[in-house]
């Protein structure tokens, strides 16, 4: 144990702060010189950014340019690129780990960890012409903000770079010149900035510019006091939740970042100037003062604690440490957990501690480990979960296998105990510390991983391209496919398709092969990678693989393989995928082609002429012409006849359909389309007579009509003329006669001559109507064998 407590520090009167070295022996120790070099990390342990401090003079032995390098945490070399872009400002790292590089123009450059150009944004649309003077970035877990001073005292925020929409802020009051520093701050429901000038503090929001103050010498923390010096450091912790502001005297004001709660006042004098300025966790501030070689970190609420470093480093604040960062190693100083404490403090009489000591015990074979159980007989299950905790924050291996073998040793003793959180923890820990390998680089460690969760952990990994340990992570932690297994195969297939040098038919074989097996692949989205690369060859054949074919069909009409999104439409049996591929094809395609290639599926085709009948006659005319196929035409133009308003265009429409089947010689229905049209004529003579309206009106509806005006003379003609049959005409005469309830006339027809319908549908009608007195006359000429029947239903009249 003394080893394990040899870094401690005491830290009041009952904790410790303590130093980790992550890692020891920095790749790039004989690559950069961090006292003139500007240094930025991404938070969570994540890849530094590293360009040389172009406000110090040194020998410069490259291009004038500046260089981005980009490192892991361990100093492993990732990407290198020389800024050939406009003036550069500031630099810093999105939420995704992307790298935002802010000109004097106004633009955001952003780049991938390689290198690789993303996209651009602009701060200043509205302000052409206008320069920035300075920018800031900063991101929490699910946001990137972007703030921009130009050189006309004004500034831009950017909430979140995914939106890319700017709010200009409030004007400061007497602000002629630069302010001496600012600061983005992150509060619960808005983002201010926070301005310092020369002897003011200003806190600015979308809503108000507020002057703050702040009583560095009034011992009434609580009264307002007017800032009495200027600032010259600010420093924001990870969270964003607690601020430190360091005046001209070197007095350091630690509050909440929404300055209206203090929690110390340090005013204890230093015999040098304080370079760098860092949250450590939340539990106090880290100062690193270059000349004495030392880190103090000065409490939130009280004490403080010294480090020596004998190199020049860089402090980078997180969540639950801060890191020192340096040309030869990589540290953090924390304050050390609870769970920790209580376990390997000296003289510690906690359960946990004794578990431990039983299970290192039980590892010697001896008896003492019994003892030490015993003591611990009653709080066994909190010692276990104790050791379970504390093995989260070692970085150590050989201390968490201690931590967690004694709660291993401890559970066997207890019934009932759910074990799923040692397992969960063990399956974590590997991972942790197979990310934290000095070839990986990511320095994470288990409280900055229960804030951004495991799947933002694989992503740092697929971002780096370890696509191979991120997919074993996400299998040996048990995560889903589509959060896991599917997702990162899917980044890994996007970044193969850009290698040009690859053949197209082996690398999609290739991908198809690994990513086959996992279900939730997306292919449609790894062939619009392809095709924007250039590879659109290599995106159909990608497309092949893609199983929903609703995200199919739209690419390969996006790429012009309309014959093959015809034909995969057909196979969906997807009726709308096949009229979506039919309508593209229609616009895209000359009129010949397009009807070519919908001949060649009997069901497209079918499907085309149904939407046409619907919604575009013209073009089935066109079909069917093209095609010669004069039975379609003449069925297309009877139904255009049906639809005509008037008997020109009707008569016209008719008179195509009879050409189109002299052509194919249908006698019938070219016997049919010339009688109807000689109906049409007659109608129209009829109107010209009777001033009536005949439009529209069947043969037999024509001859009730004229019966029903009592135009027999004309209804006689009508008949003799289109050959209606007797039977017919009498039905019809019997017809309207019985609805006008004209008896007489109904008599005298039944007289003219023998009924060639019968006498049965005279007592029908009469029936029909009511009339019982006239049903009784036809009676007697009702046939013998029905007439049994009908004298029943005229006697049970009423």
């Amino acid at each position: 144990m003394s080893l394990l407590t040899s870094e401690w520090v005491p830290y009041g009167t009952e904790n410790y702060f303590r130093k980790l070295e992550m890692y020891s022996d920095m790749y790039w120790c004989n690559e950069i010189d961090i006292s003139t070099s500007v240094v930025i990390a991404a938070p969570c342990g994540g890849p530094v950014i590293v360009i040389r401090d172009r406000t110090k003079l040194v020998s410069v032995k490259t291009v004038g340019k500046p260089i981005i390098s980009v490192y892991t945490s361990s100093g492993k070399i990732i990407s290198s690129f020389v800024w050939s872009s406009g003036h550069l400002i500031n630099l810093g790292w999105s939420n995704n780990e992307e790298i935002l590089c802010c000109q004097d123009d106004g633009l955001v450059l952003i780049y991938d960890l390689f290198g690789n150009y993303q996209h651009t944004f602009s701060m200043i649309k509205d302000r052409q012409g206008v320069k920035l003077l300075d920018a800031r970035i900063t991101s929490n877990f699910t946001r990137t903000i972007v703030a921009v001073l130009t050189e006309t005292c004004n500034i831009y925020v950017m909430n979140d770079i995914t939106k890319v929409k700017v709010h200009i802020l409030p004007d400061i009051p007497d602000m002629n010149s630069l302010p001496n520093l600012w600061e983005i701050v992150l509060l619960e429901r808005q983002t201010n900035v926070l301005i310092s000038t020369n002897h003011s503090l200003y806190s600015v929001s979308h809503a108000e510019c507020k002057q703050q103050f702040i009583g560095f010498n009034d011992t009434d923390y609580n009264n307002d006091t007017s800032l009495t010096n200027s600032i010259k450091k600010i420093c924001i912790s990870a969270d964003h939740k607690y601020i430190a502001l360091l005046n001209n005297d070197n007095i350091i004001w630690i509050g909440s970042s929404d300055l209206r709660k203090v929690y110390r006042i340090y005013r204890k004098s230093f015999s040098s100037s304080i370079d760098q300025m860092a949250w450590c966790g939340t539990e106090g501030v880290a100062l690193y003062f270059k000349s004495e070689e030392t880190v103090m970190i000065i409490g939130k609420i009280e004490d403080q604690v010294s480090f020596i470093y004998t190199d020049p480093i860089c402090l980078v604040s997180e969540i639950d440490c801060v890191r020192v960062i340096g040309a030869f190693s990589n540290d953090m100083l924390q304050l050390v957990p609870h769970y920790v404490q209580e376990i390997f403090r000296i003289n510690s009489t906690s359960p946990s501690s004794y578990l431990v000591e039983a299970s290192k015990q039980f590892e010697r074979r001896n008896h003492r480990a019994n003892e030490y159980i015993h003591l611990v007989n009653q709080m066994l299950e909190t010692a276990v979960d104790h050791c379970i905790k504390a093995a989260g924050h070692e970085i150590d291996t050989s201390t968490q296998k201690l931590l967690m073998k004694a709660a291993q040793f401890g559970k066997t003793f207890l019934q009932n105990w759910n074990p799923e959180q040692y397992i969960n923890l063990c399956r974590l820990l590997r991972v942790l510390n197979a990310v934290r390998d000095p070839k990986i680089g990511i320095s994470i460690t288990y409280p900055q991983l229960q804030k951004i969760s495991v799947q933002a952990l694989l992503d740092k990994l697929v971002g780096q391209r370890h696509y191979y340990l991120a997919l074993q992570a996400s299998s040996y932690i048990r995560m889903s496919s589509n959060l896991g297994s599917s997702r990162i195969l899917t980044h890994w297939a996007k970044f193969k398709v850009k290698q040009t040098q690859v053949d197209r038919e082996q690398l999609a074989i290739t991908i198809a092969d690994k990513l086959g097996k996992y279900s939730g692949v997306s292919y449609h989205s790894i062939a619009e990678i392809a095709a924007n690369s250039g590879r659109i060859q290599l995106a159909i054949k990608l497309l092949d693989y893609e199983t929903q074919v609703n995200l199919q069909i739209p690419l390969l009409l996006k790429y012009q393989q309309d014959t093959i999104a015809l034909k995969k439409a057909v196979e969906s049996g997807n009726t709308d995928l096949v009229y979506m591929v039919l309508l593209h094809m229609q616009t895209s395609m000359p009129l010949g082609k397009f009807q070519m290639e919908i001949k060649k599926s009997s069901v497209a085709q079918a499907l085309y002429i149904k939407y046409c009948h619907q919604q575009s006659g013209y073009s089935l005319l066109d079909m069917y012409t093209q095609e010669d196929n004069h039975e379609e035409l003449a069925l297309y133009h009877i139904t255009e006849s049906i639809k005509s308003k008037n008997t020109k265009e009707m008569s016209v429409s008719i008179n195509e359909a009879i050409n189109c089947y002299k052509r194919t010689r249908d006698e019938f229905s070219l016997t049919t389309c010339e009688s109807q049209i000689k109906l049409i004529r007659y109608q129209s003579s009829l109107e010209e007579k009777l001033k009536n309206d005949f439009r529209n009106l069947t043969l037999n509806d024509t001859l009730l009509k004229l019966i029903e005006i009592n135009e027999l003379k004309l209804a006689d003609k009508l008949r003799s003329e289109f050959k209606v049959p007797e039977r017919r005409y009498w039905w019809a005469r019997l017809t309207i006669l019985a609805k006008q309830e004209d008896w007489n006339e109904l008599e005298k027809l039944s007289k003219v001559k023998k009924s060639p319908i019968g006498y049965e549908p005279f007592v029908d009608v009469c029936i029909e109507h009511g009339n019982k007195y006239e049903a009784l006359k036809y009676l007697p000429k009702v046939r013998d064998d029905l007439k049994q029947n009908y004298s029943t239903k005229v006697t049970s009249m009423p």
